[in-house]
């Protein structure tokens, strides 16, 4: 939430506030009697509480005048879920005066100290996220490649990202016709700290002109204790996709090995990039090739026997060619109880030089999982063309 940091209990919902609007210090009983909930109710009955509810809408309105639409969205849906919050908070009649007091002195505190928390937090992102951190120390802006690109976002682009999120990095396409620019903001605040970051993209031409928003990169668990968020890592070569490198956030048990290593986002039917084409790449061990046009990697096959789960052990089973400017899969390497390691690519002569093991069960090793370390095997090197 972008103006609490203690809970979502932020702001007067706007159902509730209409629906007492008549109301007023004076209110008369057979008014509140007319109202359906016994939250309106108790409000529109008491003097001190329908006070504090109109302070707590002009604080409002104040707040929504010196933002942008954006956070004004942000503002509304914040509004929305406090009344299910009070919904859920304030049920027993006994204590429902007292209940709504406290919610609504909260209110008035969080907009009058604490509407900038979330933006003070986010500046702060480099030294209180390991992660993010990571991606500003690895992933480096490449403006410079085109020297007419602004480093920094302009106004135009700054007014689609709510106002917590802080600037972090650009990447430019090599054809330098398209700027992708990441935000990183705090979405929830605990204890002062945040308990989950976000970043969002927003992409556009050389001139900063054309902005649209690609969408919101958020904190993801795919298996086992793990978890990550995906980042912008580099472009496809013809320009038109962009590759996200997974940053791991730090693992539960049975979580360590696990990385989830490379997504993708692809062009929509409009042209234009939308996380809601993001997909799985490659693991993080790929190798990327000719220019980078090009990925191969090795994944698990069901042909061969696989290491227990939680875990990130892959079996090697299935080698995998992928071309990376229109996201097809060039070649697929897979045979029954048989691994593969790469050992080379030579993109001079297009050639990959691998070893293939074949493993053979029975006996001491049956074929069960987790038994590629117990069985027997041949393995050969060879060299196999480049697609």
């Amino acid at each position: 939430m972008p103006f609490s940091s203690r809970s979502k209990l932020l702001s007067v919902v706007i159902a509730l506030s209409s629906a007492i609007v008549s109301t007023n210090v004076n209110a008369e009983p057979q008014k509140c009697s007319q109202l359906t909930s016994a939250i309106e109710k108790t409000i529109c009955a008491s003097p001190e509480l329908t006070k504090m509810n109109q302070q707590v809408e002009q604080q409002y309105t104040q707040l929504k005048k010196a933002h942008s639409l954006v956070d004004n969205v942000v503002i509304t849906n914040t509004q929305n879920q406090w009344h299910e919050q009070i919904k859920k908070q304030c049920t027993t009649l006994e204590y429902m005066k007292g209940c709504i007091r406290i919610s609504l002195q909260r209110q008035l505190y969080d907009i009058k100290n604490e509407v900038t928390a979330l933006a003070t937090v986010s500046k702060k992102w480099r030294r209180v996220n390991s992660s993010l951190r990571q991606y500003a120390n690895t992933v480096k802006s490449n403006i410079k490649q085109c020297p007419t690109i602004s480093i920094k976002p302009t106004k135009n682009i700054m007014q689609l990202i709510p106002s917590q999120y802080v600037y972090v990095k650009s990447l430019v396409n090599p054809q330098c016709n398209t700027v992708i620019r990441t935000f990183a903001g705090c979405s929830i605040l605990k204890n002062n700290r945040c308990n989950k970051w976000q970043l969002k993209l927003v992409a556009s031409d050389a001139n900063n002109q054309h902005p649209y928003i690609i969408g919101t990169l958020a904190p993801t668990s795919r298996t086992g204790n793990s978890g990550a968020i995906f980042v912008p890592y580099k472009f496809s070569p013809n320009g038109n996709n962009l590759i996200l490198k997974a940053m791991m956030e730090p693992a539960g048990a049975g979580g360590g090995s696990i990385n989830y290593g490379y997504d993708i986002i692809i062009q929509n039917n409009k042209q234009q990039l939308a996380t809601s084409t993001q997909h799985y790449l490659a693991p993080a061990n790929a190798h990327f090739y000719a220019n980078n046009t090009r990925v191969a990697y090795l994944e698990n096959s069901p042909l061969l026997p696989n290491y227990p789960q939680p875990g990130g052990g892959s079996n090697n089973g299935k080698l995998v060619i992928k071309n990376i400017n229109n996201d097809k899969v060039l070649l697929t390497k897979e045979r029954t109880d048989t691994s593969y390691v790469i050992k080379a690519i030579n993109s001079a002569d297009h050639t990959m030089t691998i070893t293939t093991t074949h493993h053979r069960f029975g006996g001491k090793c049956p074929r069960m999982e987790d038994s590629l370390d117990c069985s027997s095997r041949t393995t050969t090197e060879e060299k196999i063309t480049l697609p």
